[in-house]
């Protein structure tokens, strides 16, 4: 079976967003995630799956960078994109969840991440993400 998935960047004041799935053993973190269904562009999915996961209304504003999980019988694809989010005050999980941490992009908090995407995470130049998604806050 092979599947496409998005996720999202969402920076505020302090770091980006960064959610834990409900009922995963490891604490290590995930951005906020899901997969596309037949018949929605990348750019509707992220939006879609970003409010049904954290409530956010969300912008995206670029690509950041792709991923990929194969196992035997399972691959999925997907794109990671900065977005913009309209509402942060109103942040709420859904079940799908069970907390989310702001995190920092230094080492330390890029640690807390899923070893998938942990990797690709450090090779980001977060000065420009950062940047860029100031000056579409404005």
């Amino acid at each position: 079976m092979i599947e496409f998935a998005v996720k999202a960047l969402i920076f505020n004041d302090d770091g980006f967003l960064a959610v834990h799935k409900r009922g995963i053993k490891s604490d290590k973190l995930e951005l906020p995630d899901g997969r596309m269904i037949f018949g929605e562009t990348a750019e509707k999915t992220v939006i879609r799956e970003v409010l049904e996961e954290t409530g956010l209304k969300i912008t995206p504003i670029s690509l950041v960078d792709t991923w990929n999980y194969i196992t035997k019988t399972h691959q999925v694809t997907g794109v990671i994109y900065l977005c913009k989010a309209e509402n942060l005050a109103e942040l709420t999980l859904s079940d799908e969840h069970n907390y989310y941490e702001w995190l920092a992009t230094d080492n330390e908090s890029l640690a807390k991440m899923n070893q998938l995407f942990r990797p690709q995470m450090l090779t980001w130049d977060w000065n420009s993400l950062i940047n860029k998604a100031a000056i579409k806050h404005e």
